[in-house]
């Protein structure tokens, strides 16, 4: 039963009506609604509420301390399986195939995403705006309740979706879209209504990887019916989406997206390849790269040698790397060697072209590499004392 249907029965005070309505919500283990009804009276104190100031501030108290806490202990997040150790929490289920429809995520790694500092700026707006939901609401603002994530493949999307999730200190639930999708007409519809139910019902953050394969343009011809079925179910639940829960979904195609579901987020976030800062920092944070102490200025040099590579890239070659230097030393020994010989082959046409990377290239391959100066101009196609020049700018500028 509704909140309507207790304001409209005869004779019931103001406090009675809530106090039932409190009852229904939490008959039913419905903590969203608890949480709706605990904002909505102390935006608005029964008119009999004869401590309106005390019980308004009690109210925000029970909120607060309650943001931390998830409403899914019954899941098992320790294993990260998706499994039921209770029966408080059922996660949803495809009825005829018995699949799980979302799995819980592992345990967020303790570095965040690396990201440019507009991108991070925004990202850290959104983890702000958690503890002080109420005051939003207090002064008409709508909390933010949904993010779309886009970019290019390997920027980073799920990484930042599990940072938020973390950082709001919620259970990150992720759809599994193979178990959602299905080739029975009117099943992936009733599938992905019944994640969505359940994500709003339980405070946490769900997050919707490859988020074109539910939300493609209307127009595209290519399909019977099924998928515009899908972006009504969509645009009808991001609508009614409830502040206590948060919704991620990510996208490597944006451009597919139906236009009025990119409308309904409250935030949309372009994840961009990484700059040369970016790539600095994230080659520097590998454990490889610190474990090995590879220096900063060999680290410099592979942030200029993988210019328009995504992170994803730039890690698999970095930890490709490192994996070669083990297998062949049995250690790290040869790791920072194995980066400088691969950023002087990538950097080759660029070194003699550009008088600031020539000076970085020649220093390296001469220190870490021990090249002679004729060797490392017959590499990069510069005369002898053009190496010479560059090598000894470089030792000046260090004294």
């Amino acid at each position: 039963m509704g909140a309507s249907a207790w304001q409209d029965r005869a004779g019931l005070s103001p406090t009675e009506r809530a106090l039932l309505e409190l009852m229904d919500a939490g008959l039913r283990a419905d903590t969203q609604a608890v949480r709706e009804l605990c904002r909505r009276l102390m935006r608005r104190p029964p008119e009999d509420a004869q401590h309106a100031v005390t019980l308004r501030a009690e109210l925000r108290a029970l909120l607060t301390a309650s943001q931390g806490q998830s409403p899914l202990r019954g899941v098992d997040v320790a294993q990260g399986t998706g499994t039921e150790t209770s029966e408080a929490v059922r996660l949803p289920r495809d009825p005829e195939t018995n699949q799980v429809l979302l799995r819980v995520a592992e345990t967020a790694p303790s570095y965040g995403p690396v990201l440019d500092e507009s991108t991070r700026q925004r990202v850290d707006v959104l983890v702000a705006e958690r503890p002080v939901r109420e005051a939003l609401v207090d002064v008409g603002l709508q909390p933010s309740r949904s993010v779309l994530l886009s970019g290019p493949p390997g920027v980073g999307k799920t990484l930042t979706a599990s940072h938020i999730a973390s950082q709001m200190k919620q259970t990150l639930l992720v759809v599994d879209l193979a178990s959602v999708m299905s080739s029975y007409l009117g099943r992936t519809g009733r599938n992905l209504r019944a994640v969505l139910d359940f994500a709003a019902q339980n405070e946490c953050v769900l997050f919707i990887d490859e988020f074109d394969a539910l939300a493609k343009r209307r127009e595209d011809d290519s399909d019977v019916g099924e998928l515009k079925r899908l972006v009504n179910v969509l645009l009808l639940e991001l609508d009614r989406w409830p502040a206590g829960s948060f919704l991620i979904a990510a996208t490597n195609h944006k451009e597919l997206l139906d236009s009025a579901i990119s409308r309904r987020f409250d935030v949309l976030i372009e994840l961009p390849l990484p700059a040369i800062g970016e790539r600095k920092l994230l080659i520097s944070s590998l454990p490889a790269i610190v474990s090995s102490a590879v220096s900063a200025d060999t680290c410099g040099l592979m942030a200029l040698a993988t210019d328009g590579l995504s992170h994803s890239d730039i890690v698999r070659l970095c930890n490709g790397i490192a994996r070669e230097s083990i297998v062949r030393e049995g250690d790290l020994a040869s790791l920072e060697e194995g980066l400088v010989r691969l950023a002087l082959s990538k950097l080759r046409e660029a070194a003699s072209e550009d008088a600031n990377i020539r000076e970085q290239v020649a220093v390296a391959a001469s220190v870490y590499l021990g090249l002679s100066n004729r060797k490392i101009a017959s590499i990069l196609g510069v005369s002898h004392p053009t190496i010479s020049r560059a090598i000894s700018a470089s030792q000046e500028r260090k004294q």
